[in-house]
């Protein structure tokens, strides 16, 4: 009755899990520390026999069927476990060929991380270099920026200079050009004065010439004079 009452109200796992624990109680009851033996020697109690007579065919008949049903839902859960291991495997595969495609990256970024790091170290080492050559070339453009305000003070001052020797020129021109106009005037008044004096000469010569001729006409009418008082 008890096993009848379990399979009935419970489903197919809990039916079976319970007529399995009415069972051992049955064979607990057929233990000879359980009961005491009948009196006429068989060793079965009272409780036991009236346990197996309870469990009759058809009771029998219903555990059958709820054990047929267990074991479908069984096999159903297998196949679905079966299934679901094999989506696990077909995942698992795909899972590991996407780790193996990550670890290759990984292990693509690792040698490129590497590479990055020497050319990182080449850079650094370059720049040092190159901070090396700038520190110099700072120096150097600040040796030069002196230099170069040195010549500028120099080129101001020679600038200077040659503004007042330019302008010393200028006045030597202006004086050479009074001295050269100065010069042109006498020259024009030296010809003035050669041709004075050569228009002198000339009328000199002219007058020399006259008063021979009048000495001459002189000494001819004394001479005439002269015999003509002899004659007379």
């Amino acid at each position: 009755g008890t096993l009848a009452a379990a399979t009935a109200s419970n489903g197919s796992g809990e039916g079976l899990r319970s007529a399995r624990g009415a069972l051992r109680s049955a064979r607990r009851s057929l233990s000879p520390q359980a009961n005491t033996r009948a009196p006429n020697g068989t060793g079965v109690s009272v409780s036991a026999a009236a346990a197996f007579v309870e469990l009759g065919h058809e009771n029998i008949i219903q555990i059958s069927q709820k054990c047929a049903e267990d074991l479908e839902n069984k096999m159903r859960e297998k196949n679905m476990l079966t299934q679901l291991l094999a989506d696990l495997k077909k995942q698992k595969l795909q899972y590991d060929a996407k780790i193996s495609k990550r670890r290759r990256e990984v292990d693509l970024a690792i040698v490129q991380t590497k590479e990055t790091d020497k050319k990182s170290a080449t850079l650094i080492h370059q720049n040092k270099t190159l901070g090396s050559e700038v520190s110099g070339l700072k120096a150097e453009n600040e040796r030069l920026a002196a230099e170069v305000s040195q010549l500028r003070v120099e080129l101001t001052q020679a600038n200077e200079a040659y503004e007042t020797e330019a302008a010393e020129v200028e006045k030597l021109r202006q004086l050479l050009f009074t001295y050269r106009k100065e010069v042109g005037q006498e020259a024009k008044q030296r010809d003035t004065v050669f041709q004075d004096l050569r228009a002198t000469k000339t009328a000199q010569t002219l007058m020399i010439n006259r008063l021979d001729d009048m000495e001459k006409r002189r000494g001819a009418l004394k001479n005439c004079v002269a015999t003509t008082f002899n004659m007379l």
